[in-house]
């Protein structure tokens, strides 16, 4: 029986860039889950490729994931693969979860909302026995927006996987991966790995997007996933160093402990250094002492303001004074503390940043990331922005976009 053909694509064409591992959990997911799906992934060409690639393919299904920032970027390149291909076009990512009145106007023949792997392969079972989209049976699977005539279906949000071990390691093999083994350009002369170990935050931070796509949980890979993960990172693809991209990779020691003596049993402990991202108030001198054992190099934390007053309208559960303490604390262990601070905030005043810049002078002079606050769709910052005219709600899905304003009233 002849295969369904799927291309995944990976619209994001930039020299030094992270890996599409959305893309490569979903490869690896469909091809244990699927034997009867062929996957491509087209990673890490122009668009003028993309598009001659799948005119050579002729792919049965085309599917593409945005974030909030690209989503123009994929919609455009989705018009123009409509243009010249009849395979179906599928959307997924969390600004379509976020914002799910965005696949209206859009070139979508269907949508893909939440977790996507599990429902990916569920629809994937029913295009297969169908042969096309069949709106009865889709029905009753959640976590799609369908087309109705011109309606639009959403079929509810879709429930985690519970046990993240079931997803495989992210096929690399699938990606470009030499794209992703190049110096990076921070000045680091080591290759740099990024890898993913949990999934989802249990906090409720008010400019964070990924509260709600993940339901405000959080799922770890098991400990014996991650060092196996790890070895393949440095041993198939030769990286030294990798970044865990985790929101809260240190908030389990267990685990941790677990990991270590993996990697040890391995005999690849102290071979690899880590940059990790902490989190203040969960941070205290027994994860740092453990974190030394794996050989974390750089922790950072998103601190965000020196402001108090800023931080307490942004953040959940975390004060500056937390932030002190697990700079110091870090210090003391040699794991090169930084922090990530943002501007832009809705009501923030030249006092506050002034309070940002004296606290990165005061306790982070040589490490820390600055960056204008962003709205994103479905978080409370995003409402209040809206809700106060700052922005437009629709300001992701038109070439005019709104930005931020100061509001000193806020």
């Amino acid at each position: 029986m002849e295969k369904i053909n799927l291309v995944l694509i990976n619209p994001d064409y930039m020299l030094y860039s992270n890996p599409p591992l959305g893309l490569a959990y979903l490869a690896a997911y469909l091809r244990k889950n699927c034997d009867f799906v062929n996957v491509t992934i087209l990673d890490q060409i122009d668009e003028k490729e993309i598009l001659k690639q799948l005119k050579k393919i002729n792919p049965d299904l085309i599917g593409l994931n945005a974030v909030s920032l690209n989503f123009l970027k994929v919609k455009g390149i989705a018009e123009k693969i409509k243009r010249q291909n009849n395979g179906l076009l599928i959307l997924g990512g969390i600004h379509l979860t976020n914002s799910p009145s965005s696949f209206d106007n859009s070139p979508f023949d269907l949508g893909i909302i939440g977790e996507g792997e599990k429902t990916f392969s569920l629809f994937l079972r029913d295009f297969d026995e169908h042969k096309k989209i069949n709106i009865k049976s889709l029905k009753k699977i959640k976590g799609l927006l369908l087309r109705d005539n011109n309606k639009v279906i959403n079929t509810g949000f879709p429930d985690l996987i519970e046990n993240l071990d079931d997803i495989p390691i992210p096929a690399r093999d699938l990606l470009k991966m030499e794209y992703y083994t190049l110096p990076s350009l921070s000045g680091n002369p080591e290759h740099i790995g990024i890898m993913l170990t949990s999934r989802g935050c249990p906090y409720n931070c008010k400019f964070c997007s990924s509260t709600t796509f993940w339901k405000r949980k959080i799922r770890f890979f098991s400990a014996q996933r991650v060092a196996d993960e790890i070895e393949i990172l440095h041993k198939k693809y030769g990286y030294n160093w990798i970044e865990i991209y985790d929101d809260l990779f240190t908030s389990n020691k267990q685990r941790l402990k677990e990991i270590i003596q993996f990697l040890r049993e391995k005999k690849i402990l102290g071979k690899v250094n880590f940059t990790v991202m902490g989190r203040a108030n969960c941070f205290d001198e027994e994860l740092a002492v453990l974190l030394k054992e794996l050989n974390v190099k750089n922790i950072y934390f998103g601190i965000e303001s020196g402001s108090p007053r800023i931080v307490e309208y942004l953040k959940d559960k975390i004060t500056l004074d937390d932030d002190i303490r697990a700079i110091e604390i870090s210090r003391k262990y040699g794991l090169n503390p930084g922090g990530l601070f943002m501007i832009g905030v809705p009501g923030e005043k030249e006092e506050d940043m002034e309070a940002t810049y004296q606290f990165i002078l005061k306790y982070l002079p040589d490490n820390y990331s600055l960056g204008q606050m962003s709205a994103f769709p479905n978080t409370p910052i995003w409402d209040c922005t809206v809700k106060k005219n700052l922005i437009k709600k629709d300001m992701y899905e038109n070439k005019t976009r709104g930005f931020l304003e100061f509001d000193e009233n806020f």
